[in-house]
């Protein structure tokens, strides 16, 4: 009898690990969000000029980005740490306030290493389905990141807004325990990491998806992190109404990832990819204009469905031209300082100049030179050679 309730304990506790593995991923979400979605209130109570809250931004997104590249050999243990990490560094946020910079450099490494981690044991844990269950990760994540500005927006009123770091790292410190739910041969696999370059022309590829990335990613952070600051002071808008331009971006982003498949049954990657990057600056065009709540919610949905097709096809388009390279996590570390460099030199440009929305052509010159880059390539004849995939089959057109 007890080797039939050790039995059921057990399958119990593995039919639970990867749904906690999502919920997870969605806390990871909402992590990467909430200084952005509560940032004009924690700059007036911190009395932090932009450049500084830019400074906050570039600190967490940087160490986040060396998630990637930290997480080689034992997956289950850089999950636990990631976890640790994230959740006392929230803590230290809370209790340091503004001088909590040290702290968002724990918050931002726990981030990268939860992340980068989830995302690996969940195709390992679902090699017959990884495209699906991946995905599912994805909308985990997407939906803590819509569900945080409303949340913050809702419950935070009446308290400190440093609070909500407090309360998101008790939440996240269970999750250290994760590793307890696992089969021991789950705990013993490698990982199979561990990035060297091998050859210049992969080199020069690796380097060319990689600006990609940090370009797409900075995008991404630098609108979603500033959209509450930009609402308020662009169309007036009190805190609650800030958070809901911020949420509107996330969904728009959301619900792009999920209509992505059906637009890639009509259009080509190469195509949709290309309309992707067309859209986002005109979205970013249009919150630069924008003067009114209507014009900010407007270019919100528009950037956020835009901007949501493209990071999956840099990676899709990467891997049908290099195959299966140990060195994408060079790509993946490169997104993450996309997201901490334009995030921070938007706030900078932004104290320098007096104007948010002059620190928004930050983004909008990205989109800019990611459609150079795009043009040039497929332009280029040294370039136009290597369309020949380094590992797998020739792609019929550039990115």
């Amino acid at each position: 009898m007890s080797h039939a309730n050790h039995s059921a304990a057990k399958s119990l506790r593995l039919r639970l690990l990867q749904p906690l593995l999502y919920l997870g991923v969605a806390f990871t979400g909402a992590g990467v969000v909430l200084l952005g979605c509560i940032l004009p209130r924690l700059s007036a109570e911190w009395h932090l000029r932009d450049k500084d809250a830019g400074l906050l931004l570039l600190v967490q997104f940087a160490t986040s980005a060396s998630g990637a590249l930290l997480v080689r050999r034992n997956l289950w243990q850089t999950l636990a740490c990631g976890y640790a990490l994230f959740g006392s560094g929230a803590m230290g946020i809370f209790l340091l306030q503004n001088r909590a910079l040290p702290a968002f450099a724990v918050y931002g490494l726990g981030l990268g290493l939860a992340m980068t981690s989830s995302n690996m044991l969940i195709a390992r844990r679902n090699p017959n389905r990884k495209g699906a269950a991946l995905a599912i990760l994805n909308f985990s994540w997407s939906a803590g990141a819509v569900a945080c500005p409303l949340l913050a927006a809702r419950f935070l009123r009446p308290a400190s807004h440093g609070a909500a770091f407090g309360l998101l790292g008790l939440l996240v410190l269970p999750f250290v325990l994760l590793p307890l739910f696992a089969d021991q041969r789950d705990l013993d696999a490698p990982a199979g990491l561990g990035p060297s370059f091998g050859g210049l022309r992969e080199a020069r590829a690796i380097s060319y998806f990689a600006l990609l990335a940090f370009l797409y990613v900075g995008m991404e952070s630098a609108v979603g992190n500033w959209m509450s600051t930009f609402a308020i002071r662009a169309a007036s808008w009190s805190f609650s109404g800030s958070s809901l331009a911020v949420s509107v971006f996330w969904a728009a982003l959301l619900l792009g990832r999920l209509l992505t498949p059906a637009m890639l049954a009509i259009l080509p990657e190469h195509r949709l990819y290309r309309a992707s990057v067309v859209a986002t600056i005109a979205g970013i065009s249009l919150l630069l204009a924008a003067h009114g709540p209507r014009t900010v919610l407007a270019g919100s949905v528009l950037t956020g469905l835009a901007l949501a097709p493209m990071f999956p096809l840099i990676i899709s388009l990467l891997m049908a031209e290099m195959g299966e390279s140990r060195n994408a996590g060079w790509v993946f570390a490169t997104a993450g300082l996309g997201g901490a460099v334009l995030s921070w030199l938007t706030g900078t440009v932004s104290t320098d100049t007096g104007s948010l929305r002059i620190g928004l052509l930050v983004p909008a010159g990205a989109a800019l030179l990611m459609m150079a880059l795009i043009t040039w390539r497929r332009s280029n004849p040294e370039t136009r050679r290597t369309q020949e995939p380094i590992l797998q089959p020739t792609l019929t057109e550039k990115v």
